[in-house]
């Protein structure tokens, strides 16, 4: 495994930050008998074979890392691995989802 100093792994992937990776939003409500009714937007991947996405992984895969995706809503793990990056997606102000520039291990 290639060691990185102090996590940083930017010089890799900030190639990858601002593209765009096209995600669906689709409101949903809850109904819950005490609380109401609770509007939430869930997001996914419109395309879970994303070519950026993919581009990311094998990146990742060439140096030693394997890749997780975060964007808004999404669960996982706290478990921390060094030999995991994590990517994140964010909505802009245009309504578009880009890569964040910020990548970390972990």
């Amino acid at each position: 495994m290639k060691m990185f100093p102090k996590g940083d792994v930017s010089h890799i992937f900030n190639k990858f930050a601002g593209r765009e990776v096209e995600m669906l939003e689709e409101t949903k409500t809850l109904k819950f008998k005490n609380l109401g009714d609770i509007t939430m937007t869930e997001v996914t991947l419109k395309n879970p074979s994303d070519a950026t996405l993919k581009e990311m992984s094998d990146e990742a895969t060439k140096n030693g890392l394997s890749l997780r995706v975060w964007w808004p809503g999404i669960m996982g793990t706290m478990d921390y691995d060094t030999s995991r990056v994590n990517a994140h997606i964010e909505k802009e102000a245009d309504g578009k989802y880009r890569i964040a520039p910020r990548f970390d291990l972990g």
